[in-house]
């Protein structure tokens, strides 16, 4: 009898021993599982922050550039503006176009762009690109006396420096 109960005990932890071995090598998988989804997670997590920072930029950048596009329609209404001032019996179309050219300025202010103050300042040349100069009989050199074209900043950017013109000592 002792050894149908050795040999059921022998069977018995030969069967348990895969078992454990089964069980073990599951737990392990399970372990590896549970770390590789910790390392997904985290992936995403930054992931996600990383996008929120990004899609506000993007969206920016698709701002500026359709606010640098609007700018050349801004110079196009003041030269019609500029051209109906000049004839006669066109009061109508120029409070069209100073209306438009006022809604316009109006939308891209709200979006954040800004006309950069020229006349009368100190040239810049982070705001101001100098076209042409004037001489200055008592004034201080280097201030802007003339913009020939506007310049604009978005949200603290400068996207479109102004054409001026700047005093200068005259050499004799």
């Amino acid at each position: 009898m002792s050894t149908e109960a050795d040999s059921e005990k022998e069977l018995k932890a030969s069967k348990k021993e895969p078992m454990q071995k089964n069980a073990e090598e599951l737990e392990k998988a399970l372990q590896d599982e549970r770390k590789h989804l910790m390392y997904l997670q985290a992936d995403f997590e930054n992931y996600k922050r990383r996008i929120s920072k990004e899609l506000p930029l993007m969206s920016e950048a698709g701002v500026r550039r359709i606010i640098t596009e609007l700018l050349v329609v801004l110079d196009e209404l003041d030269s019609a503006l500029a051209a109906s001032r000049a004839s006669t019996g066109s009061e109508a179309l120029i409070e069209g176009v100073e209306l438009v050219r006022r809604k316009l300025c109006s939308l891209l202010e709200k979006e954040g762009l800004e006309r950069i103050k020229a006349i009368g300042q100190k040239f810049d040349p982070n705001r101001h690109e100098a076209l042409m100069r004037a001489p200055c009989e008592g004034q201080e050199e280097g201030i802007v006396v003339e913009e020939i074209r506007p310049g604009y900043v978005f949200k603290g950017q400068v996207i479109r420096p102004s054409l001026v013109k700047v005093t200068t000592h005259t050499e004799d």
